[in-house]
């Protein structure tokens, strides 16, 4: 064995390594990995059967060091229409090193008076600019693997809520000052787990969420 073939069987571990601690299935449609051992709640998820896959789950950060995974991974085909989550106003749209093409979208506050945004990253290609106002299931990107955290095509999506009203007092680039991450699978239109697709003639609950990424049987992997 020479040092070169030392250096790659490496990486190649490595590799290997981090693809299983990753969790990833990238399944076509209509399935949803299951929850990480260590976190609760683990809600029951019900993917509709032309829905891309979820890959991997929600896990929030433990003072244990377990894993930490602040949204979920949607695995579909470089391309596949990325979709706005509900109305809202663009507040930022860019491009950097690690999480790749990047969109966060500022929608109505809940009921409580807290505001919601919702995060898009590793897209291919970003169809919207900051400040553009967009309307539930526009399509305002398309799913990629940009960025260096991303190992195969998927768009990770964040769901961000105030922690009081008010609590956010800045924005733009500093869209996590006065947020919390929440669980996507807590916040969709037809119900905790139900993930839903956007559908043209269905009303929704401007509070909830759609599925981010496009339905349908036209990007199977």
């Amino acid at each position: 064995m020479t040092p070169d073939d030392g250096v790659s069987m490496r990486f190649t571990t490595i590799f290997l390594i981090l693809i299983t601690l990753s969790g990833c299935d990238r399944a076509g449609f209509g399935t949803a990995v299951p929850y990480r051992a260590h976190v609760e709640p683990k809600i029951a998820v019900i993917m509709p059967p032309d829905a891309p896959s979820i890959a991997q789950q929600y896990m929030p950060l433990t003072k244990d060091g377990e894993p930490g995974h602040r949204g979920v991974d949607v695995a579909a085909v470089v391309g596949t229409p990325v979709l706005a989550a509900a109305d809202g106003r663009v507040t930022a749209s860019f491009n950097e090193p690690i999480y790749g093409n990047r969109i966060y979208v500022e929608h109505a506050p809940d009921a409580t008076g807290r505001r919601v945004v919702t995060a898009y990253y590793h897209l291919d290609r970003r169809l919207v600019e900051t400040g553009a106002t967009v309307r539930r299931g526009q399509k305002i990107g398309t799913l990629g693997e940009s960025g260096m955290l991303s190992s195969y095509p998927h768009l990770h999506f964040e769901v961000l809520r105030e922690t009081a009203p008010g609590a956010r007092t800045a924005s733009g680039l500093n869209w996590w000052q006065g947020m919390a991450q929440e669980d996507p699978n807590t916040l969709w239109a037809d119900g905790i787990g139900r993930v839903t697709c956007f559908r043209t003639a269905t009303r929704y609950d401007p509070a909830r969420i759609t599925y981010p990424v496009a339905c349908g049987r036209t990007g199977a992997l």
